[in-house]
Formats: structure tokens, sequence, C-alpha cells
């Protein structure tokens, strides 16, 4: 019996019911890919946290430097231990762990030399409050976080800063409240690039390398908006902490807002969804909307989460 070819119908509706098939299941293939990366981020974050841990337990409760300081301010020259990722590494016996699969940079070689690391994908809480009187009034702004910025002082070569940034880090008895207490957030490097290539160049700084490499550069603290000296162009790079309230947005060249870093989310980035990892000083680690861990700082200052000491 000779077979009945198929009509010229009945390919268009198999081709139709192929591509709404496809229409369906190309979104959920990307989400649960999506949903994979931050769940590699989420683990990844945790192992740091519990690293940090480990690492204060060793070092009496004094959780490490976010960034120590270096010969350009102090006459201090690189040690080998300048960023937090450098003390903590021994910890988790991989630099994996702080590199996020959804970042582009990440694992990368640095762009200003191998010397300067790989590219990874978090930051340290390194909040620094307003300017304050005490212990003198000059005393700068004060450390508001677990890992501050050291040898901070500039001439005056001294680690625990009494100048422009007060303070280098906090015990873990300080830490007012650990389970609502940011420690790490995610900072990709692809993030920072995008920042640094309308608004590094002019600087000059060397701060600005673009991204956020495992041995150097600023990369791997979110300061907040007092040492986020940019007004525009260059200080050390995108450091914002979140502010559910900003409306404050640079605008790229072609009009189009940049919202990295001044939007309401910060230098933090929130890739999944709109959403970002973060690791709490108590160990546990959780995705969040950035925004959601300072929602108004100035009618809700007790729900700022980058605040260690409110």
């Amino acid at each position: 019996m000779q077979r009945k070819a198929f009509t010229l119908i009945e390919l268009l509706v198999v081709i139709a019911i192929i591509a709404i098939l496809a229409a369906i299941l190309f979104p959920v293939f990307a989400q649960a890919k999506l949903a994979a990366k931050k769940t590699q981020a989420l683990s990844g974050v945790k192992q740091q946290g519990l690293a940090i841990v480990m690492y204060i337990g060793d070092y009496d409760s004094q959780y490490p430097l976010g960034f120590q300081g270096t010969a350009g301010w102090t006459g201090h020259s690189w040690t080998g231990v300048d960023l937090w990722e450098q003390r903590v590494q021994p910890y988790t016996k991989s630099i994996g762990v702080f590199e996020a699969s959804a970042d582009s940079f990440a694992g990368q070689t640095a762009s200003v030399g191998s010397w300067a690391g790989v590219g990874v994908s978090f930051a340290a809480n390194s909040y620094y409050g307003n300017w304050c009187c005490s212990p003198t009034w000059s005393s700068g702004f004060q450390l508001r976080c677990p890992m501050g910025v050291g040898d901070n002082a500039y001439s005056q070569g001294n680690d625990e800063g009494n100048g422009w940034l007060f303070g280098s880090s906090l015990t873990e008895s300080q830490v007012t409240q650990s389970s609502a207490t940011v420690l790490l957030a995610e900072k990709h490097g692809d993030d920072i690039s995008k920042w640094n290539a309308q608004y590094g160049p002019s600087s000059g700084n060397m701060f600005n390398s673009g991204g956020n490499w495992s041995a150097f550069a600023m990369g791997g603290v979110i300061g907040g908006p007092n040492t986020d000296v940019t007004n525009g162009v260059g200080g050390w790079g995108p450091e914002a902490i979140p502010n559910g309230q900003s409306t404050f947005y640079k605008t790229m060249g072609n009009g189009n807002p940049l919202q990295y870093e001044f939007g309401v989310n910060g230098a933090v980035s929130a890739t999944y969804a709109g959403l970002g990892t973060f690791v709490y000083t108590d160990g546990h680690a959780k995705a969040s909307v950035p925004s959601s861990t300072d929602p108004d700082p100035v009618h809700q200052p007790q729900n700022n989460q980058w605040d260690g000491l409110r």
C-alpha cells in the first residue's frame, strides 16, 4: 500500500506546535539556568562566610580587614594579604568559591596584570557612617561594619585610621545584630567594568582597575556613600550600599540611565531576576532584593543591615 505523504497544512501545523512548545520551554530553561547560577552563588558565599567564621576564631574574634592600605597611601608595600579574600582563602582551599558563574569576569586574569589575581564576584561590607567627633572632632567617618579599610589615614600610617576613615574592623561581639548584619554581598566584575567604562578612565586612579580582582584594588569592598567619592568621575569605583529611596541616577552619554550603583541596589549586583546573594555575620546565606537591606536610611535606620552597630 502506498503511503500518503504529509500535506503542507499538516507540516505547518507540526511546525507551529514545535514553535509554541519552544516558546514555552525556552524561558523555562533560561529560568532554570539562572536558578542554578543563583544556587551556585549561594553555596559560594555561604562557604566564604564559614571561612570568615573560622578566621575570626583564630584571630581573637577580630574580623579581617576588607582592604589594606598601599604604598601610595602610607609607605606600606603590598604584603600579599591586602584584600579580605587573600586572608580568608586558606580556609576555603579554593579561589573558585569567590567566583559566581553569572559574572563574566569571574576567574579571568586581571586586566591590569596577572599579579592582581583573577576576577572574583563578592565584596565585604565595609560601610562607614557619617563624619563624627569621637574621640576628636577630626576623627573622620566612623566604622559601622565588620570589615573596614586599614591604613586609611594617608600620611599618618595608622592602622586604626583616626583620619579620614576611623576604624579598620570590628570584633564579633561588637556586632549588635549578627543575624541581620550583612557580611558579604555579590559585586560582579562585569558590573564594575560597565561603571568604569563611563566614569573610571577620567580619574587616573589606580584603584579603578575595571573589575573585582582577588589580589588588588577596591572592587572587593562596599564602603557606602562616604567612601564612594566619585562625584561622577573616578574615586575608588562603585562603593555605594543600597538605598531603597534613592532617586539618584547618573546618565550615560547616550542618555540612558546607568543604574548600577546609582540606583536603589547600590553597588550590589542583582543578577537573578532582581536578586543578589548575601551572607550574614551569623553565617546564614540568602538571596534577596538588595534594596531590602537598606529600605529607607533616613526614616528606618534601624533596618540598615549594613550597619553592624545599630
